[in-house]
C-alpha cells in the first residue's frame, strides 16, 4: 500500500466518523428536545427514541456503503472481494457487518479500504454504545417520572 492511498483512506474514515457522530448527536439532541416538549405516553416516547436512533444508524451505514462503492471504482484505494457481486446490497451488507462489528467474512475489504472498514467498526461501536446509554438514561428518567 502506498502512503497517499493510506492517507486518503484515513481521511475518508475521519470524515465519515465526523459526519456520523455529528448526525447522531443531532438526532439524539432532537429526540431529547422532543421528549421534553411533548408529554407523550412512556411507550410512545421510548419507541420514537429507538426508531430515531435506528434511523441514524442506518443512515450512517449507508454513508459508509457509499464510500465503499466510490472507493471500489478506484482500484488504488482497494476494493471488496469474496462473495461480492458489486451490487448496492453488497456494499450495504458489508457496511452493516463492519458497523456492527459482526464481520462474517464472506465479503471483505482489500488494500487501503481495510482502514475504512476497521475504523467503521470502531465508529459503529461507539455510536451504538451512545444510543444504548441515551436510551437507558431516557428510560430511567421516564420511570422516575412515572413513579412521581
Amino acid at each position: 500500500m502506498k502512503v497517499p492511498q493510506l492517507l486518503i483512506a484515513f481521511a475518508i474514515s475521519v470524515g465519515l466518523a465526523l459526519v456520523t457522530v455529528l448526525m447522531h448527536y443531532e438526532v439524539l439532541n432532537i429526540a431529547g428536545t422532543m421528549r421534553r416538549r411533548f408529554s407523550l405516553p412512556m411507550r410512545v416516547d421510548l419507541l420514537l427514541l429507538v426508531v430515531a436512533a435506528i434511523i441514524a444508524h442506518v443512515v450512517g451505514i449507508c454513508l459508509f456503503a457509499l464510500a465503499y462503492a466510490w472507493m471500489n471504482h478506484h482500484p488504488d484505494l482497494g476494493g471488496l472481494a469474496g462473495l461480492f457481486s458489486g451490487s448496492a446490497a453488497d456494499f450495504f451488507y458489508f457496511s452493516v457487518t463492519c458497523y456492527t462489528t459482526i464481520g462474517f467474512g464472506e465479503v471483505y475489504a482489500t488494500g487501503p479500504m481495510r482502514i475504512v472498514a476497521a475504523l467503521e467498526g470502531l465508529n459503529g461501536l461507539v455510536l451504538i454504545a451512545w444510543s444504548a446509554s441515551f436510551a437507558y438514561a431516557s428510560t430511567s428518567d421516564l420511570w422516575k417520572r412515572e413513579q412521581d
